[in-house]
């Protein structure tokens, strides 16, 4: 019957037709201002910008990106992971906490460029076409944000995998809680989600401002404190596991979805770098079912008490470029934190889990579906019992920060070196180059850096300038990584071998550490294990001229 009844609503469903909000605005007309930079603060990098008569920013700079972000994508039906340099993404983010504002700030000639959330509920762009103010200021437009009405559903789970991680979390006295937690967050981006952006940075921007404007909620937990880490995104193409109607691919179905997403998360955590919780982004429209009956209300699904195990997915919806759902980031990443909606009882799968009982649903905060005003920006304080709950028993191995790497002795070339680094040293105009992004060749381990040189010109505006792309390719350093669970050695990509002598070496995939100049370096990093090394890859960097492939596209 239940199946029936699922038939009857999907063809429902296909019945009526959809309107699929893009990047665009269409014929939405918004305010339109004149940001001005009024101070620039030399000691802290800090700006103050005057939006309009009623808005000023105090802006100071945000960080939410790894050092080395990873985008997994696919060319010519093959899966390529890409390393971006997460410094270089969110060089222009800055947050204002009192107005809760997370934005990309360019500085220009005469003013600043403007795009991302200037508020909960409003977002701001530059104009495309327009003319500038008398004194050359870019006018900009800000938009409402469309939110829809808040429904989502959450889901607990009984794992016997995760009993050794439950014993661990039994033995939490005894181990000291970090005062800071990091949650590694990777991003599944749909493909009605990351086709409307131009380019990879520029969804990399966007998923920045996004994380930095959900990190300002999460700043009133304590003991331990929790601040979301961006790691890297998928832009997906092979979506087996959405569910979506017959006939209509711009609906996604949460409670088909949820479990087929969660394998597949599972069978791709060693490529998507091991995070503590992974979320699939989507621009399509979610629905689910509610008392009975098939509704386009939902927004998103999530596992309560997740993090750090194999439940650790949630999906949401969100319209690319409008930032609508920051809303239901905040609100499912705090489901697999360990939050129940509020007023609800505690989560009966993890003994002692505080549930939220005690905190009126109708008091309207982030796990409430009411919006009262400023509270519905704010996490209850059950909300936040309930993450330090689970955090503090997440154990050693969730806390650790696998993305940034840790110290380690005796190991290879490749694993001190990061791509960043390792890319610096080749092109000759230094100055004028500027990093972008790496690939590895796995049939013959070369690395494939990719640069860019801004070249400026007189426009008709005023100064205008314009990016040429180039790369260099180079072969790898051994025990690079050059794919899941693969490195190169020797010029060879080949399965990481786990059986290294070496009783301090922990292998983990990939591994970027803070790197050390080795241009000069005449020997490779001493190691204490059998296996041979070379030092080709280490002298060649004295001799550019001998190995480096330049080419430039067609421009």
């Amino acid at each position: 019957m239940a199946t029936s009844s699922l038939k009857r609503s999907v063809l429902f469903l296909a019945c009526f037709s959809v309107l699929v909000i893009h990047f665009t605005e269409g014929v939405q007309t918004g305010r339109l201002v004149y940001p001005r930079l009024l101070e620039e603060r030399s000691s802290d990098g800090g700006l103050v910008v005057k939006v309009h008569d009623d808005l000023t920013l105090n802006l100071r700079k945000g960080s939410v990106a790894a050092r080395e972000l990873r985008v997994l994508t696919e060319e010519n039906g093959r899966s390529v992971t890409r390393f971006y340099n997460g410094e270089d993404i969110e060089r222009n983010l800055y947050e204002d906490e009192q107005n809760i504002a997370s934005v990309m700030v360019t500085k220009t000639g005469s003013g600043v460029r403007m795009e991302g959330l200037v508020s909960p509920s409003h977002r701001i762009k530059p104009m495309v076409v327009s003319e500038k103010s008398d004194d050359g200021i870019v006018p900009h437009e800000i938009h409402e944000i469309e939110h829809k009405e808040m429904l989502d559903k959450t889901l607990t789970y009984r794992s016997k995998a995760s009993k050794a991680a439950l014993h661990e979390r039994a033995l939490w006295p005894r181990v000291n809680v970090p005062a800071v937690v990091t949650v590694e967050v990777f991003i599944v981006l749909d493909k009605w989600h990351h086709r409307n952006f131009t380019s990879t940075t520029q969804a990399l921007w966007y998923l920045c401002v996004m994380v930095n404007s959900a990190n300002m909620r999460y700043r009133d937990a304590s003991n331990p404190r929790v601040q979301l880490l961006l790691t890297g995104v998928d832009k997906a193409e092979n979506e087996y596991y959405v569910v979506t109607p017959q006939g209509d691919d711009g609906y996604l179905f949460d409670d088909g979805t949820i479990p087929k997403f969660r394998m597949h998360a599972v069978r791709q955590k060693m490529a998507y770098g091991e995070p503590d919780v992974v979320y699939l982004m989507s621009g399509r429209n979610v629905f689910t079912f509610y008392q009975g009956k098939v509704t386009d209300a939902g927004l998103g699904i999530g596992y309560v008490c997740g993090v750090c195990t194999e439940y650790y997915v949630a999906l949401g919806e969100d319209n690319p470029g409008l930032f609508n759902g920051m809303h239901t980031f905040t609100h499912e990443l705090a489901h697999l934190l360990g939050a129940k909606h509020d007023g609800d009882g505690p989560n009966v799968d993890m003994p002692g889990h505080p549930g939220a009982k005690n905190c009126s649903w109708n008091l309207g905060h982030i796990m409430s579906y009411i919006n009262n005003g400023p509270s519905h920006h704010r996490f209850s304080w059950c909300t936040l019992q309930q993450i330090r709950y689970v955090l503090s028993r997440a154990g050693e191995r969730c806390w650790k920060i696998l993305s940034q790497g840790t110290s380690v002795y005796n190991v290879y070339p490749g694993m001190e070196v990061s791509f960043r680094k390792f890319c610096s040293v080749l092109p000759y105009d230094k100055e004028n180059s500027t990093y972008d992004h790496v690939t590895v060749n796995q049939a013959n381990c070369r690395v494939r850096c990719h640069f860019y040189k801004t070249h400026s010109y007189r426009g008709y505006y005023g100064m205008e300038s314009v990016r040429v792309k180039f790369h260099y390719d180079e072969d790898a350093l051994d025990y690079m990584p050059c794919g899941p669970s693969h490195v190169c050695i020797q010029g060879v990509c080949q399965v990481k071998p786990r059986n290294i002598t070496d009783p301090t070496y922990k292998p983990q995939y990939p591994r970027f550490h803070d790197p050390y100049d080795i241009t000069y370096k005449k020997t490779p990093a001493t190691t204490r294990t059998t296996r041979q090394t070379t030092t080709k890859h280490t002298f060649q960097y004295k001799f550019p001229w001998r190995h480096r492939t330049r080419s430039y596209p067609g421009y």
